[in-house]
């Protein structure tokens, strides 16, 4: 019982530096949205998190299916 009454202090530093940096992500978005001017906003949300940059058909390299994740990690030995 008296040691659930100390708290981990690793954990409470990585917990507030986890809640500055969600903060300070926000605070960036709203002023990159503020700051858009209007005819660069429509552009700006039609390609927001729609996923990985790399293009697949250019390059050799990029995986498309968890099948070809599994022998990737398979071919370096995990």
């Amino acid at each position: 019982m008296l040691a659930q009454d100390f708290h981990d202090p690793t954990g409470q530093t990585v917990r507030k530096v986890v809640e500055v940096a969600g903060t300070l992500e926000d605070s960036l978005v709203k002023l990159l949205l503020e700051t858009t001017p209007p005819d660069q906003r429509q552009r700006m949300h039609e390609g927001f998190l729609n996923g990985p940059v790399a293009d697949p058909a250019a390059r050799t390299d990029v995986v498309s299916s968890q099948a070809q994740v599994d022998d990737l990690l398979e071919s370096l030995g995990f």
